[in-house]
């Protein structure tokens, strides 16, 4: 099943996002990418081995960046959600999930 062309676009935009946080940021030696579709959304999962970090106090220092940030808003904008699981020295998970609804 196509996506939405406005899905596609924030899927895309969050994966420019995470990757370019990765590179710039990270440390990692690899990253890997997977898009699921299930029932009644899509996933994007994005996932580094690099040097993880604190979520919480990522949040808190929000206003000098727009990574995060942006892709929080992206994925707001669809109904979604975009989580970060990360602890220094472990590498990060971000998933954006967007409902596949008719209005998506």
């Amino acid at each position: 099943m196509p996506l939405p062309e406005r899905v596609q676009a924030a899927l895309l935009r969050i994966a420019q996002g995470a990757l370019a946080n990765i590179r710039e940021h990270a440390g990692a030696d690899s990253a890997a990418l997977t898009l699921t579709y299930l029932d009644d959304q899509v996933v994007l999962d994005i996932a580094d081995d690099g040097r993880g970090f604190d979520p919480a106090l990522a949040r808190e220092q929000a206003e000098r960046g727009h990574g995060l940030p942006a892709m929080r808003v992206r994925a707001r904008q669809l109904g979604g959600t975009l989580t970060v699981e990360s602890t220094p020295g472990e590498g990060t998970v971000l998933s954006a999930a967007i409902p596949l609804t008719l209005e998506s």
